[in-house]
């Protein structure tokens, strides 16, 4: 009786033991953190100005509303080397615009200097995903450690070269092309050739040695120039003027500036 007391007890230390080690071996794994539900779009985007340019933060909802404009309500809090970005909700709007489509909210930085900025984007207050945005003379970079319920398609966005001046012409048939390598040329005797780094800037991208400027038509033959330029801007419209005075319709022609004029 006496053994199998003793074995009994040692059945229970071994029994008490292993649980023991199992809180113990549990209190030693690693917190698992489940992915937070992506919601939300961030975009750089920069504003063009004759004397200054201003760099602004788009948010977009992944999800499409029921009306056209529904906004994103958000805090935003700047210091001189941080930007803490709070993204609260939707929110729907008192009178609806019929149609679907995201929420939308744009966020003025401003005109920045070049230097490191700590980035905090979060959901809330429960979801923080901590970062740096790097501005230079070259672009805009927002690197993020992680990015728990938010996506951001372009984490580079060069920025548009100075005195530059570039857009594009658009024909539908091969008899309207001599009409537009025509005023190609003209437009590209006002200026000098730019030399771009690959990448996207917003109003145009440049990918594998290809210019492809926003807002071009889908359909038909396009055309797109960049060229630098410090001549008077009346000289630019006047071409455009004359061009579109003589040809309506069937070439289309769209000229913009890095002071932020649109032609």
């Amino acid at each position: 009786m006496k053994q199998l007391n003793t074995i009994r007890w040692m059945l229970i230390g071994i029994v008490a033991f292993a649980l023991v080690g199992c809180k113990l071996e549990s209190l030693q794994d690693p917190i698992i953190v489940t992915n937070v539900e992506k919601e939300f779009y961030i975009n750089l985007w920069e504003e063009l100005y004759p004397n200054t340019r201003n760099l602004r933060i788009d948010l977009q909802s992944i999800k499409n509303q029921d009306c056209l404009n529904y906004t994103i309500d958000y805090k935003w809090n700047a210091t001189s080397n941080q930007f803490d970005l709070e993204i609260n909700d939707i929110t729907p709007p008192a009178d609806c615009l019929p149609g679907i489509g995201p929420a939308n909210a744009k966020i003025g930085v401003g005109d920045l200097e070049n230097q490191f900025f700590k980035m905090k984007i979060g959901l809330g207050e429960t979801v923080i995903n901590e970062g740096q945005l790097l501005v230079n003379s070259e672009s805009y970079t927002l690197q993020m450690d992680s990015e728990e319920g938010i996506i951001i398609p372009e984490k580079v966005l060069r920025r548009v070269p100075g005195n530059s001046v570039w857009g594009f012409v658009a024909f539908q048939n091969g008899e309207d092309q001599a009409i537009a390598s025509d005023l190609l040329g003209q437009l590209s005797t006002l200026g000098d050739p730019i030399a771009l780094k690959e990448g996207k800037y917003g109003y145009f991208s440049f990918l594998d040695s290809k210019l492809l400027v926003s807002g071009a038509p889908e359909t038909g033959q396009v055309s797109s120039f960049i060229i630098e330029y410090e001549g008077d801007q009346k000289a630019i419209q006047e071409v455009v003027d004359n061009f579109r005075a003589s040809h309506s319709g069937s070439v289309t022609l769209k000229v913009l500036t890095a002071s932020g004029d649109i032609y």
